[in-house]
């Protein structure tokens, strides 16, 4: 025993100097030696002994180890520098890249981790080892760093396709210049504003197609519903194909509509269906009559033609193609009788029928009559042509008149065996016989008038006589004299004792003409120049005087008038320069109008010329403008005279008739297609959509303004009706819509109250479920009412922002005070209460924060740092720290995109754990910051 402590070896001695002194002495290469410094390493009392071994050791997982293990704070802290060191290849101790790899992930705090990866971004070359880092520092900032200068593509799209942050990747996009990877950003941020997008896009598809299936319950039509409903159950199966990106409670909300909607559809339908049944029965019904009705007068019309207008040369294609027709109609009332049809109307059209049957089988023989009748109309319109013809006399005309009327006698006979005579035939019948019918008459009519003008003749000169105008009856009867001397001898037997009469009164009167003649024109002077003298202030009132007075002295100029021809031819030459006086204001307008009437002619040959050269290629629209502006031009142009006139009449027709015909032409291809639009526009009063009636309206007017004028009559005409059709339909339109409105604007109010009691203090899932049906219906209503619930909306959640920022501002107040009595560590007994203020991550930070696992950076450095990020003065005695902070910050910044923020601080500050007693000083600074930024803990 006492040999043995004598010569016990050096390191199990009592004394840490002779231990120390032993470790000098022992070998790590020897087992034995190995054995002993790992038992002085980690089971020795004394620090330095430990720490000793643990450099003889030099090994950087027993360093690692003891940094874990070690519960003497100088050796902890001692491992944990080696620690470092070797990460930082300063140290002496070598470390693989499998140590470094495992050492980062296991052990390693977030500090240590950020500084090796900052310092040597190469080993962001193994995906899987940055993605273990990332998830092990969690940080935003840490993530940037990762992407911006790891020079691995492979972890780029990575780190790109795990990111579902937008904001995010526009930071990244910002700091890069590498346009591969710029585009892939910006189709990760496509995607996923595009994933966002597509669960709203789809509900609101869901929401459409839900509506308009719900819309079928307002339908009559069962086919069409049917229809439709076998349609919106495709689409609904594709839409609900996608529900996946659905909650599950909307996508139960969904499903349970589309059950809801299903089963009262279905409902619905057996319902309306047998009467709609019967209505597509009656319809048939209907239809099948009115297809008979269609075909009667068809087969009439065919029937009409073979009689009317094949009545003599027929063939036996003709009679079959007709008959067919008529077989039409009895296989449609066949049809009819099978449809259960007992209206009345259809006795009539088998009568009808009946009818047309028996002209049918009549046809044979009326078509030799009507091949009879034609030769008999040959012959009556010869002998109406002879009887025309002016070569012909009046014995002739009576041998030609007695023949014609036997032809017209055996005409009648013969059209009177005919069912129905032929149109063509009758026509040629009348014009024969009316020429010669007019014939007659007009020479009759022309021998009546030359009677009644002597009569009116003998009537004249009677009553000038009686009126004492002897002269003016003299010359009157040398006319009348005339005319009974050109009268046919039959004629003038009928007036032979008038016009003898009137012949014995003016031989009578022929003795007294030169005893009125001396006095009367010394008158007829003074009245000459008293009308001189006169203003003319009516040309035509002055020209007609001028002729009166001539008339009347030119009736006193007789042979016999007076001996004394010298005073006559003075009288004479004062009437003529007192007549030729009067007349200069007349000669003077009627040049005048001369001059208008030859510019009137140059106008007229002026438009002429340009009808003559209006292009052949000229669109009818712009043709139809150019002529009816030249038409009224030439309207508006003065008198010319009448010869002149006559000639340009035949010009103007000449050049300007073709093109009118161009035009009427196509005015009535517009009216027809105007037409066709009325028709159209009237099929739609029935229509029972009235809004897509009202489209198609609107479709068709526009149709009308593209088709050009269909004439001034055709064009009122067919515009008043098309308008009032229209109207019809807008007025039925203006009607629906206003029931509708109301129908809509009770919805919105329903609506509003829904919205007005929804409170804004219930939690998130609470809120949207009562604001999700009321963005549902909404969408169902039109702008106006769909505006107005959007506001409403819109204002329920600004207020409920505006609540839920007040609400944020409190709680982040109340973590402020609780996290500050918290360090103060005032109240004990209220930890765990402060704590489930805090929230998780803070309360996280405080319950786990141990000095194993703090920053690398101390609380007094911390403390500064906070500070600088929070824009808060730190004392004179750190000033020097203070720049050194400002200094790394800013290089951060510089570095990578962005500096530590306040909260990132204050979390470092906390992991360092409990404040100790030679703290407190910067626990107090801490405080006034977290008091006057309490905005920090968010």
């Amino acid at each position: 025993m006492i040999f043995s402590r004598i010569f016990a070896p050096s390191h199990t001695s009592q004394k840490p100097e002779k231990r120390l002194e032993a470790i000098e002495k022992l070998s790590p290469e020897k087992p034995q030696d190995k054995t002993i410094l790992h038992e002085l390493a980690f089971n020795d009392d004394n620090a330095d002994v430990s720490l000793a071994a643990l450099a003889k050791l030099d090994s950087f997982v027993l360093w690692q180890k003891m940094a874990q293990i070690a519960k003497s704070p100088k050796v902890k802290k001692a491992a944990q520098h080696s620690v470092n060191e070797a990460i930082s290849g300063k140290g002496s101790v070598a470390l693989s890249a499998e140590e470094k790899s495992s050492f980062l992930q296991e052990t390693a705090s977030t500090d240590v981790i950020i500084d090796v990866v900052q310092r040597e971004p190469e080993l962001l070359g193994n995906t899987e080892l940055a993605f273990a880092l990332l998830a092990k520092v969690d940080k935003p900032s840490f993530t940037q760093h990762v992407f911006l200068h790891a020079n691995n593509g492979q972890l780029q799209r990575q780190l790109i396709s795990s990111q579902s942050q937008t904001n995010t990747l526009q930071k990244w996009a910002k700091k890069l210049s590498d346009s591969p990877t710029l585009d892939a950003i910006n189709n990760r941020i496509n995607e996923i504003r595009a994933a966002e997008q597509k669960p709203v896009e789809l509900k609101k598809q869901l929401t459409l197609c839900l509506s308009k299936y719900r819309a079928l319950l307002d339908k009559a039509d069962v086919e069409q519903v049917v229809d439709l409903q076998s349609s919106y159950h495709s689409e609904l199966e594709g839409l609900f194909a996608q529900a996946g990106i659905l909650s599950t409670d909307d996508k139960q909300e969904f499903e349970e509509k589309r059950s809801k909607i299903t089963e009262q559809v279905t409902r619905y339908v057996d319902r309306i269906r047998p009467a709609w049944e019967e209505k597509q029965k009656s319809a048939v019904l209907a239809n099948t009559q009115a297809l008979c009705e269609q075909q009667l007068t068809h087969a009439k019309e065919q029937v009409g033609w073979l009689f009317n207008t094949r009545l003599c040369d027929a063939t036996l294609a003709d009679v079959a193609t007709v008959n067919e027709s008529v077989r039409g109609v009895e296989a449609t009332l066949e049809q009819l009788g099978q449809l259960g049809s007992n209206d009345k109307r259809v006795d009539e059209i088998q009568l009808a029928v009946d009818g047309l049957n028996t002209k049918l089988e009549a046809f044979s023989m009326q078509q030799q009559y009507g091949q009879k009748l034609l030769s008999r109309l040959n012959v009556v319109e010869d002998v109406a042509q002879k009887l025309n013809s002016a070569d012909v006399s009046d014995e002739q005309k009576r041998d030609l008149r007695s023949e014609f009327d036997t032809a017209i006698e055996e005409y009648s006979a013969i059209s009177r065996e005919l069912i129905a005579q032929p149109k063509a035939l009758l026509q040629r019948f009348k014009a024969a016989t009316k020429q010669v019918r007019a014939d007659e008459k007009a020479a009759k009519s022309k021998h009546q008038d030359e009677l009644r003008h002597v009569r009116k003749q003998i009537s004249i000169v009677d009553n000038l006589v009686s009126q004492g105008k002897f002269r003016a009856a003299m010359a009157k009867f040398k006319k009348l004299s005339d005319n009974v001397v050109s009268l046919p001898e039959s004629l003038k037997k009928d007036i032979d004792k008038r016009f003898q009469k009137t012949a014995d009164d003016i031989a009578r009167l022929e003795g007294w003409q030169s005893y009125i003649a001396a006095p009367r024109k010394p008158a007829l002077v003074k009245e000459a120049k008293e009308l001189a003298a006169t203003p003319a202030e009516n040309i035509k009132q002055r020209s007609e005087s001028i002729k009166y007075l001539r008339s009347q002295w030119l009736s006193l100029n007789t042979p016999s008038a007076g001996d004394n021809e010298q005073e006559n031819a003075v009288l004479q030459q004062d009437f003529d320069n007192a007549l030729e006086k009067a007349f200069e204001p007349c000669r003077e307008h009627y040049a005048k109008l001369d001059a208008e009437r030859a510019a009137a002619l140059e106008l007229r040959r002026s438009i002429i010329e340009k009808v003559a050269t209006v292009p052949e290629d000229i669109e009818p629209t712009e043709l139809s403008k150019t002529l009816d502006r030249l038409a009224k031009q030439w309207r508006a142009c003065g008198q010319v005279e009448k010869q002149a006139y006559e000639e340009l009449k035949v010009e103007w027709k000449a050049v300007f008739s073709p093109l009118q015909k161009r035009v009427y032409g196509w005015q009535s291809d517009n009216q027809a297609l105007k037409q066709t639009l009325v028709d159209k526009v009237n099929a739609l009063q029935d229509a029972d959509d009235i809004s897509d009636a009202a489209e198609s309206a609107q479709q068709l007017q526009q149709e009308w303004k593209r088709i050009g004028h269909a004439g001034k009559r055709e064009e009122s005409r067919l515009w008043a009706e098309f308008k009032a059709s229209n109207d019809a339909i807008f007025e039925r339109l203006k009607t629906q819509r206003k029931a509708q409105s109301s129908e809509y604007a009770e919805q919105a109010e329903k609506l509003l109250s829904s919205i007005a009691s929804i409170s804004v203090e219930g939690d998130d899932s609470t809120f949207q479920s009562a604001v999700q049906p009321i963005q549902e219906a909404m969408l169902a209503l039109p702008k106006p009412q769909r505006v107005k619930v959007e506001r409403k909306l819109e204002a329920l959640f600004k207020q409920r922002e505006s609540m839920q920022r007040e609400h944020d501002a409190k709680l982040i107040e109340a973590r402020a005070h609780a996290i500050i009595r918290l360090l103060q560590n005032d109240e004990p007994e209220a930890r765990n209460e402060l704590l489930e203020i805090l929230g998780k991550r803070w309360s996280n930070l405080l319950t786990n924060a141990s000095a194993s696992n703090a920053p690398r950076h101390d609380r007094a450095w911390l403390t500064v740092a906070l500070e600088v990020a929070s824009d808060m003065p730190s004392p004179q005695s750190d000033a020097s720290v203070r720049s050194s902070v400002q200094l790394q910050m800013m290089t951060a910044k510089l570095e990578q995109g962005e500096a530590p923020e306040a909260q990132e601080i204050l979390s470092d500050w906390l992991q360092h754990g409990e404040v100790k007693e030679d703290e407190s000083g910067l626990l107090q600074r801490v405080v006034t910051i977290i008091d006057n930024n309490p905005s920090m803990l968010a």
